[in-house]
């Protein structure tokens, strides 16, 4: 299986266009499987945007997928709320009518919506992470020490799950109610809860990808 290596010089990124760099075992690489993925150099444009190599397996694209419309959920009520913004600000300044409870709606909608990212994030490699004193390692130390990170992180964000969760019964049992709307406090707590639990499955797939690596499982 060839592993293509995208990475930019200085003349590709002046052009914005990629350079390829092909594995030690073929030529141009004319003809490879693209089910298997490209591997992108942390660090530059494409990185960002794309998975280093595509989920395989039932389990892996499920999970991708899952993430995937998670985070368009997420985009969508995002752009909703500013629409609802934008109206509310023009009512505001121009007729005085301004959304009723629109800044109870923008916390409670941008913390519902902010979750979930973290899931597609995490299957994509789009996390922030400082290698400067770890670059030099071998691949299979890089990908031990990414693994150890997935595994903290999923038992993280089963635990923001679990503490959430429990918010939830709280508030729901006190009968907690926003001020102005009068909505249930424990329905936006609860709707948080689904996408740590998609992120704490999608950090152990990753971590397991990882450790495959290390025992040499996975290329």
């Amino acid at each position: 299986m060839h592993t293509s290596v995208v990475s930019l010089d200085a003349a590709a990124a002046a052009g914005l266009r990629p350079t390829k760099v092909c594995g030690a075992q073929g030529g141009e690489g004319e003809g490879a499987n693209e089910d298997a993925g490209v591997q992108l150099e942390p660090g530059s444009i494409e990185h960002v945007a794309h998975p280093e190599a595509l989920p395989h397996g039932p389990w892996g694209r499920r999970l991708y997928a899952a993430s995937r419309v998670s985070a368009l959920m997420g985009g969508t009520l995002f752009m909703l709320m500013i629409g609802m913004s934008l109206v509310s600000i023009v009512g505001r300044k121009l007729f005085s009518l301004p959304v009723p409870g629109d800044f109870e709606v923008l916390q409670m909608g941008a913390a519902v919506a902010s979750a979930t990212f973290f899931s597609y994030c995490q299957m994509v490699d789009g996390h922030v992470r400082v290698d400067f004193f770890t670059h030099w390692l071998p691949r299979r130390g890089r990908a031990f020490l990414d693994g150890v990170a997935a595994l903290l992180m999923g038992g993280v964000a089963l635990l923001v799950a679990w503490r959430t969760g429990v918010a939830a019964v709280s508030s729901y049992e006190s009968g907690e109610a926003s001020l102005m709307l009068g909505w249930p406090g424990w329905v936006p707590i609860a709707l948080i809860v689904p996408a740590f639990v998609l992120f704490a499955t999608t950090s152990l797939y990753i971590a397991g990808r990882r450790f495959r690596v290390v025992a040499g499982g996975e290329k």
